[in-house]
C-alpha cells in the first residue's frame, strides 16, 4: 500500500464515531424517553402494578429485542457485502418474517400459561397473551431498520429509534391512564405499546422500501446466518432480563399466596435494573455501528482494520461505560428517591453491583457483535451461553436463601452481575485468539484505579439529602475524568479523533 493509499483511508476510529454520532443520539432520546416512560409509569400506576407490567415486559422484551438485533444484523450483514442487492436483501427478509413473525407471535400467545406459572405468576396469563402481538409487528419493522443500517443510512435509522421512543413514551402513558380509569392500567399500557409499535412499522416501510429489481436472494441464506444471529441475541437478551424472572420466581415461592407483594418487590428491583442498565443502553450504539464496519473488513480480509476496529471500540466502550457506573454507583439511594417514589429506594444496596455487572455485559455485547459480524455467530453464542450458565446457578444458589426484601435484592444483582463479568472474560480471550486484538492491560488498570479513586471521593461528600447526593455524584464523574486525563489514558490522539468526528 502506498502513502498516498494510506492517506486515502478514513481514520477507524472517526469511521466508527461518525455512525455513533447518529444512532448515538437515537439512543440518548431513546434512553431519555425510557427513563421518562418508567419514571412516569410508576407514578399512573401503584407498586404492585408496575411490578406486573415489568414482568410481562420483561419477558416479552426477551422475544422482541432477539427480533430487532437478529434482523437488524442479519439483513444489515447482506446488504453491507453488497449495496446493489439491497432490494433483494429486504424482499427475502419480508419473506422470512411472514412465516418466522407469525410463528414467534403465535407460540409466545400459546406458551403464555407456561410462562406465567414459571415465574409463579398465573394471574398475569392474560397479559402475556396481549403482549404477544409486539414481535409480530417487530418482525417486519426490524427488516426496513436493517436495510438502513447496511446502507450505512445512520441518520435514516436514528430517525426511526427516535421517532419511535416519542410515540411509545406518549401511547404507552396514555393507555395506562385510560387504562387505570377502568382498572386495566397494565393491559392499558401494552395496549399503547402494540399501537406505537403499528405506527413505526408503517412509517418505516414507507421510507426504506426498495425495488428488488431484477436480483435475487435467498430466504433460506438470510435464514442460515439469522439462525446464529438470533439465537445469539436471544441469548444477550435473555442476559438483560432473565434475572427479573427468576426474582419474581423465587419471591413469588417466598411469598406464596401474596402475589401482590412479590410483584412490588420485582416493581422495586426493576427500578434498579432500569438505572443499572444505562452503560448498556449507551453502549448499544456501538454494536449498531461496529457491525456493519467489521462486516466489510473482515469480508475483505482486511485483518489491520479490523484488530483497529476491535482495540478502539473496547477502549473507548471501557472509559465511558465506567464513567456511567460510577456515577450511578455513588450515592444510589439518591437516584432512586429523585426518579421513583417513595417505596423503591430498598434497592440502592443493589444499584452499584448490578451496574458493574451490566458494564461487563455491554463489552461483552460488542464483543459478541464483532465476533457475529466476523462471520462465527455460533461462538457469539457460546460465550453468552457460559454468562447465562454461570449467573443462572448462582441465582438459584444464592436468592432462595435470601429474606425477601433487601436481601433478596442484592443476592439477584450479585449473581446477576458474576455471571457477566464470567462471560466478558471468555469473550476477551476468544477475541485475542481470533484477531490478536483486545482490551490494553494498562488501559483496563487505569480505569479500575480512576474508578477506585472516584468511589473514594463520593463517600467523602458529606449528608444524605439529595443536594449532597448529586454533588456526590458530580465529584465522582470529576474524580474519574481528571484520573484518566491525568494518566494520559485520555489524551491528545483520543481528542483529535474526537474532534474529526464532531467536525466530519
Amino acid at each position: 500500500m502506498t502513502e498516498a493509499d494510506k492517506t486515502t483511508q478514513p481514520d477507524r476510529a472517526v469511521e466508527v464515531g461518525h455512525g455513533v454520532l447518529f444512532i448515538g443520539f437515537a439512543k440518548a432520546s431513546f434512553m431519555v424517553f425510557g427513563a421518562l416512560q418508567k419514571f412516569l409509569l410508576a407514578r399512573v400506576v401503584d407498586l404492585a402494578e408496575y411490578g406486573a407490567f415489568s414482568v410481562v415486559n420483561n419477558a416479552i422484551s426477551i422475544v422482541n429485542n432477539t427480533i430487532v438485533q437478529g434482523t437488524i444484523q442479519s439483513v444489515s450483514k447482506f446488504t453491507a457485502e453488497d449495496d446493489a442487492r439491497a432490494g433483494a436483501v429486504q424482499r427475502a427478509g419480508l419473506k422470512l418474517q411472514s412465516v418466522l413473525g407469525v410463528a414467534v407471535a403465535v407460540a409466545f400467545f400459546l406458551a403464555a400459561p407456561l410462562v406465567a406459572g414459571f415465574v409463579n405468576a398465573p394471574e398475569h396469563t392474560s397479559l402475556f397473551r396481549l403482549a404477544a402481538a409486539i414481535p409480530l409487528i417487530y418482525a417486519f419493522y426490524t427488516v426496513f431498520v436493517g436495510t438502513a443500517n447496511g446502507q450505512r443510512r445512520f441518520h435514516v435509522q436514528a430517525s426511526f429509534d427516535v421517532g419511535f421512543s416519542i410515540t411509545k413514551t406518549a401511547l404507552l402513558l396514555a393507555g395506562a391512564a385510560l387504562g387505570h380509569m377502568a382498572g386495566h392500567s397494565v393491559a392499558g399500557a401494552f395496549a399503547g405499546f402494540i399501537a406505537a409499535a403499528v405506527v413505526i412499522m408503517l412509517v418505516a416501510g414507507h421510507k426504506m422500501w426498495l425495488d428488488p429489481g431484477q436480483g435475487r436472494f435467498s430466504p433460506a441464506r438470510l435464514l442460515v446466518f439469522m439462525g446464529g444471529a438470533v439465537t445469539y441475541t436471544g441469548l444477550i437478551n435473555l442476559a438483560l432480563s432473565y434475572d427479573s424472572l427468576l426474582l419474581r420466581r423465587f419471591a413469588g415461592a417466598a411469598l406464596m399466596g401474596q402475589g401482590s407483594k412479590a410483584d412490588a418487590l420485582v416493581g422495586v428491583y426493576e427500578a434498579v435494573r432500569s438505572l443499572a442498565l444505562l452503560p448498556y443502553q449507551a453502549l448499544l450504539v456501538v454494536t449498531f455501528v461496529i457491525f456493519p464496519l467489521v462486516s466489510r473488513s473482515t469480508f475483505a480480509e482486511d485483518r489491520d482494520a479490523t484488530r483497529a476496529y476491535v482495540r478502539q471500540t473496547l477502549r473507548y466502550a471501557l472509559i465511558f461505560g465506567a464513567a456511567m457506573a460510577v456515577v450511578l454507583g455513588a450515592r444510589p439511594a439518591t437516584l432512586l428517591r429523585i426518579f421513583y417514589p417513595a417505596g423503591y429506594g430498598a434497592g440502592a444496596a443493589a444499584l452499584p453491583i448490578l451496574a458493574a455487572g451490566v458494564v461487563a455485559l455491554a463489552l461483552l455485547s460488542i464483543a459478541g457483535s464483532i465476533v457475529t459480524a466476523s462471520g462465527r455467530p455460533y461462538v457469539a453464542v457460546a460465550l453468552v451461553a457460559v454468562t447465562l450458565a454461570a449467573g443462572t446457578t448462582l441465582a438459584f444458589t444464592l436468592v432462595p436463601r435470601a429474606t425477601a426484601g433487601p436481601a433478596m435484592l442484592v443476592a439477584a444483582a450479585a449473581s446477576t452481575a458474576a455471571g457477566m463479568l464470567v462471560g466478558f472474560l471468555a469473550a476477551l480471550g476468544y477475541l485475542w485468539r481470533r484477531f490478536g486484538a483486545g482490551l490494553p492491560p494498562l488501559s483496563v488498570l487505569r480505569v479500575l484505579v480512576a474508578t477506585a479513586l472516584a468511589v473514594g471521593a463520593a463517600r467523602l461528600v458529606p449528608g444524605s439529602g439529595i443536594v449532597a447526593g448529586v454533588a456526590a455524584m458530580a465529584l465522582a464523574g470529576l474524580v474519574f475524568a481528571v484520573a484518566l486525563l491525568g494518566a494520559r489514558e485520555f489524551g491528545a490522539t483520543d481528542r483529535e479523533k474526537f474532534l474529526k468526528i464532531l467536525h466530519r
